[in-house]
């Protein structure tokens, strides 16, 4: 009872991390960009004021085509699902067998939902950013597939848990960690690789025709993809080589240690926001697919046990 108690209140942290941290870390980005930038910055709270007041909003509706109101809610759901995929301290709130293919693709929902929001509306812009979109998920998509599969073979499993308990460090797996974090940054549209919404060019991109409420919860599943994306990161950079996590001190011990690197990494995403400008999508295309190419050679290497 003791054991099924302590997994309940993991995961009710857990849940509550997935639903109110992820604001937060963007309120963090955003006070360092601002300190870079010699400014005093927002609260760190400001992006949770930000989505409230959009909450509270009523969404003009463009369009009658339902898949404009559904998809940000679809969205949302999708990055919720794929961040309850992943541990949190030595518990997993959704746990089942083959879980790092379900995460790959809820966590690409988000991105697909984005494209078909803006496709559904008759704006010249959001058809920009949407294609854009499209083109940085089928150059970056196989390149992350690639890897979770390196991880996957070194591991023997394809559970995220089991995957995280089983990693050797091979030459390979190294290689992995390099190429893993480029490609999840890719992945979550930081700058330079925001070429999707682009606020100065395309209006926003997909987004340009949303308002309101739709418009706070596609932000809120943004941030929470962010955020999924990097707790992932982190888990399989850390908790391999922590030890068995057998006590509910220890759990609490690398839950801790998830968190403050979590943290941890927001700052320094906000100063390679702030010091970098905006690539063209045929920059991207071109880097994420010598980056593919990379990744095959790197899955080689884990095929000859390297």
């Amino acid at each position: 009872m003791e054991f099924d108690v302590t997994r309940l209140v993991f995961a009710a942290i857990g849940i509550l991390i997935i639903f109110i941290l992820p604001p937060y870390l963007d309120g963090i980005a955003r006070r360092v960009k601002a300190r870079l930038q010699y400014r005093r910055g927002p609260p760190l709270a400001q992006t949770w004021y930000d989505l409230l007041k959009l909450f509270n909003l009523p969404s003009v509706k463009p369009t009658s085509s339902k898949l404009f109101t559904w998809a940000p809610y679809l969205a949302l759901a999708s990055a919720i699902t794929a961040a309850l995929l992943l541990p949190y301290g030595n518990v997993v709130p959704v746990d089942f067998g083959f879980n790092l293919v379900v995460f790959f693709y809820v966590i690409l929902m988000v991105s697909v939902f984005l494209i078909l929001g803006g496709l559904t509306v008759q704006n010249a812009f959001s058809h920009i950013g949407s294609a854009r979109e499209m083109k940085i998920v089928l150059t970056v998509e196989p390149l992350i597939a690639i890897l979770y599969g390196v991880m996957a073979y070194n591991a023997g499993s394809l559970n995220i848990a089991d995957i995280i308990a089983n990693l050797h460090l091979t030459p390979s797996l190294i290689l992995t960690y390099i190429l893993l974090a480029y490609a999840l940054y890719v992945e979550s549209g930081f700058v330079p690789f925001d070429v999707a919404e682009a606020e100065q060019e395309v209006i926003g991109g997909p987004l340009g025709e949303y308002s309101g409420r739709l418009l706070g919860v596609f932000y809120y599943a943004i941030h929470i993809k962010r955020f999924a994306l990097l707790w992932f990161f982190v888990s399989v950079l850390v908790m391999p080589w922590v030890g068995p996590i057998n006590t509910a001190v220890k759990a609490a011990e690398v839950l801790a240690l998830q968190f403050l690197l979590t943290v941890s990494f927001y700052p320094i995403i906000a100063a390679i926001e702030a010091t970098n400008a905006r690539l063209r999508i045929d920059h991207v295309v071109k880097m994420n697919t010598r980056m593919f190419f990379a990744g095959i050679i790197i899955l080689a290497m884990a095929f000859m046990g390297w």
